[in-house]
């Protein structure tokens, strides 16, 4: 802090006075700067309604801190000093009555933006004392013996004003914008035929830089601390006490939330909008709930606030990586399970064992972005029928694969299910099962249906099972065998079986019927027909 030199028997100067009170000035507004900011603040200044109650207001004690040039205009014998800009105080010591009249106007009412300001205002004028070189010892009355008065004071001071707006229908008037150089304290709503201002006529804009005692601000924590005033999701606006202007690496950041997220989100706490991001990267939604509390760091390397902390939502963590580790929902195991199968004749589905039905029966859409697991049969192939004196040959079982898939959360992916295959009838063959898939990620495909006999046996050897394709497990339905004769009873195989499900017995009459899912019909002989094949079916764990 700069100070003035004097020394013995020096003749005194006025600049010497005044040097010392403009250095002590200029090193307490530097100190001031330091804890506050270079933004604007206000401590006090409350405004609330008069006593007795009237059209007015009463603005208390307080003061405003805001930057300025250390002298505008010449002070005493210093010359001005516009080029050093300080952050200076304007007090306001005692309460001061701003009048708010109501409209004249029936049905109409206005608001009034309360604002103060700094000023350096030269007061306190006196006739001072001058030497007189003519007659040292009577002094001149006034500067050059004129009489005139002069300022003993250069204060710092508060200045309040109300800014009328435009008066018009209540509730579509509205309030003035503040002033250059000014700062909003309050807005003041009256209405015609209002005869006091009550506090329900008051409201505290958002914004205004309330400065409290720096201890209440370490426990309340206002420094890094304030509610959203954004009114668009996505995006997060907060002022701080005091405000700031640029942001410092690992800089926490508080605030109460406005709205919800539906996907990755900006925030600006006084230094621009950056993005606010959880441990995993961008938001996804559902990590924001309007309402609650969220905390953050501010990285200077990624220029973004980073998750850390929150009431309620979605918290995004890191892959785990070992035992103890908070895991993502793509590294757990599956919480749900939807069956798909054909119902009388009818696509169906049932998620988590409640009743089947067709709704989403055709789609599965993937809820969050991750993994789920497929497991897929493909349809039984009908049996042949045989008719009398002749033996046929049950079908082939449907194809399986299984496999775990990563996809983004939102995708659908279409489920088909293959049906059983038709028996034959005669001596006609059985169909073919039909083909079931997940989309283009797995299929599995039906089993071949059976061969018929007109007389004797038929041979199963050219009836193939379904196969199955995309999964990490895929495994081929099994063939029948052939129909043979023991002396002179004639069997018909069984069908064959799918991945887990076994074949159908061998008959030497009517068919034995398919096993689901994916099994085959058995075949028929001495005059009875083949049975149809199981249908094929899907399992998704998600």
């Amino acid at each position: 802090m700069d100070r003035a030199t004097v020394y013995t028997q020096e003749q005194g100067r006025s600049v010497d006075f005044l040097f010392a009170q403009r250095a002590t000035m200029i090193g307490l507004a530097k100190l001031s700067q330091a804890a506050f900011g270079s933004g604007t603040v206000v401590r006090g200044l409350a405004v609330t309604p008069n006593s007795p109650a009237a059209l007015n207001v009463l603005v208390g004690i307080g003061e405003i801190y805001t930057m300025a040039a250390v002298d505008a205009t010449s002070w005493g014998a210093l010359p001005a000093d516009t080029t050093d800009i300080i952050l200076k105080q304007g007090l306001n010591m005692a309460a001061q009555t701003i009048s708010t009249p109501a409209p004249s106007t029936s049905g109409y009412s206005i608001n009034y933006l309360i604002e103060a300001q700094y000023q350096d205002q030269d007061n306190v004028p006196v006739v001072l004392p001058f030497y007189n070189s003519n007659n040292p010892q009577i002094p001149l009355n006034g500067q050059g013996g004129g009489g005139a008065t002069l300022p003993t004071e250069r204060q710092g001071v508060c200045v309040i004003q109300a800014k009328a707006g435009i008066a018009a229908t209540t509730g579509t008037q509205t309030t003035p914008s503040v002033d250059a150089g000014w700062t909003a304290l309050a807005v003041v709503t009256v209405a015609n035929g209002q005869t006091t201002v009550t506090s329900g006529n008051i409201s505290v804009p958002a914004g205004v830089p309330q400065l409290t005692s720096l201890l209440q601000m370490m426990q309340t924590g206002s420094t890094e601390y304030a509610v959203d005033t954004s009114t668009t999701a996505n995006v997060i606006s907060i002022a701080l006490t005091p405000a700031i202007t640029s942001y410092s690496d690992a800089q926490p950041v508080t605030f109460k939330a406005a709205n919800n997220n539906t996907g990755p989100c900006t925030l600006n706490f006084g230094g621009g909008a950056v993005n606010l991001v959880g441990a995993a990267g961008a938001l996804q939604g559902g990590e924001i709930v309007a309402g609650n509390m969220y905390t953050g760091l501010y990285s200077a390397s990624l220029n973004e606030v980073v998750l850390n902390s929150q009431t309620a939502g979605a918290l995004q963590v890191n892959p785990a990586t070992k035992g103890q580790h908070a895991a993502q929902l793509s590294q757990v195991g599956f919480q749900n399970i939807a069956v798909y199968e054909i119902i009388g004749g009818v696509q169906k589905v049932s998620v988590n064992g409640a009743a089947f039905t067709t709704t989403g029966a055709t789609t599965f859409t993937v809820p969050v972005s991750g993994r789920f697991k497929a497991r897929v049969w493909g349809g039984g192939g009908g049996g042949g029928s045989g008719v009398t004196s002749a033996a046929a040959t049950g079908g082939a079982g449907g194809g399986y694969t299984e496999g775990v898939f990563s996809v983004a959360g939102g995708t659908s992916e279409a489920i088909t299910v293959g049906a059983g295959g038709a028996n034959g009838t005669g001596s006609g063959n059985g169909s073919a099962g039909g083909s079931s898939s997940v989309g283009a990620l797995a299929t599995a495909t039906g089993g071949g249906g059976g061969v018929g006999s007109a007389s004797g046996t038929s041979s199963g050897s050219s009836v193939a099972g379904g196969t199955g394709s995309g999964g990490s497990l895929n495994i081929t339905g099994q063939g029948p065998a052939s129909a043979y004769a023991i002396g002179s009873s004639l069997i018909a195989s069984g069908g064959g079986g799918a991945f887990g499900t076994p074949p159908s017995a061998i008959s030497v009459g009517s068919a034995t019927g398919a096993t689901f899912p994916g099994g085959a019909g058995g075949g028929g002989a001495n005059n009875n027909i083949g049975a149809p094949g199981a249908g094929g079916c899907v399992i998704i764990e998600y």
